[in-house]
């Protein structure tokens, strides 16, 4: 009988559904660090980060439930981060700054954030064809 651990990494070799939660989980790790926020809103980059490792350890040992809850919280922790860069984006009096700090952040927001929503879908459609099939995840 093969482990959790061995069964994942089979279905990465075979480019199925694991594979991009994990690619989730470290490109959100990723792109949380890119964001220099300070004061309490530096708990919300923090709090990214975590989540992102918890999808990528939940890909492997948790739930389909978890992993979509997970999705979708680190999905709405990105939507808040963009909205503070963006109250924070317009403190600047030069429009080339802006322009040039911003573009960046708001296309890695965009990006993971239209990512999470279409992997929560997927989460839910896969949870939905288990319970119509009659199988356990």
């Amino acid at each position: 009988m093969k482990t959790k651990l061995a069964k994942t990494l089979e279905a990465v070799w075979y480019a199925a559904g694991p594979a991009q939660y994990l690619m989730y989980g470290i490109w959100t790790v990723a792109i949380s660090g890119l964001f220099q926020l300070e004061g309490a809103y530096q708990l919300l980059a923090t709090l990214w980060k975590f989540i992102g490792a918890a999808v990528f350890f939940v890909t492997i040992w948790g739930s389909l439930k978890q992993k979509m809850l997970l999705i979708l919280l680190g999905t709405l922790n990105a939507i808040a981060v963009g909205i503070v860069v963006t109250s924070k984006a317009v403190m600047f009096g030069d429009s080339d700054i802006i322009r040039a700090t911003t573009q960046s952040h708001y296309m890695s927001i965009f990006v993971i954030v239209v990512w999470g929503f279409y992997l929560a879908n997927l989460c839910s459609r896969q949870m939905f064809e288990f319970k119509r099939a009659g199988i356990d995840e």
